[in-house]
């Protein structure tokens, strides 16, 4: 693995989902590097994870917690290729963010723990 890329997506697993379910925990990294495989995002798990106003743990300063041993085993599974989400690009947390843009906008794909996962 690459030591930059696991770190930024350990911390991002982390911040955004460091109580969920494993399965949740992968799915919010598969969205990360699906977004770096999009042409719609830029092209680094880095500049995804830190384009404007896309993550909220950015913004806030979580991002900088160490993260736990599951989101570090989460980020290293995704690049492994373990999937629970396909290729979601965008997910939320519908009781803190009910009305979304990706809510209103997207394809809802599923729910993993206390996140819908959007196409």
């Amino acid at each position: 693995y690459q030591s930059d890329v696991v770190y930024w997506l350990s911390h991002i697993i982390n911040a955004e989902s460091g109580n969920q379910p494993l399965a949740g925990k992968i799915a919010v990294g598969n969205v990360v590097l699906n977004r770096v495989a999009s042409s719609l995002f830029p092209d680094t798990v880095y500049e995804v994870i830190h384009q404007r106003n896309q993550f909220t743990p950015v913004t806030n300063g979580s991002i900088n917690l160490t993260p736990n041993a599951e989101s570090v085993a989460a980020a290293k599974l995704c690049l492994d290729g373990a999937n629970t989400i396909g290729n979601a690009l965008y997910f939320i947390n519908p009781r803190s963010a009910p009305n979304s843009w990706a809510a209103r906008n997207r394809s809802y794909v599923a729910t993993i723990g206390a996140h819908a996962f959007f196409a």
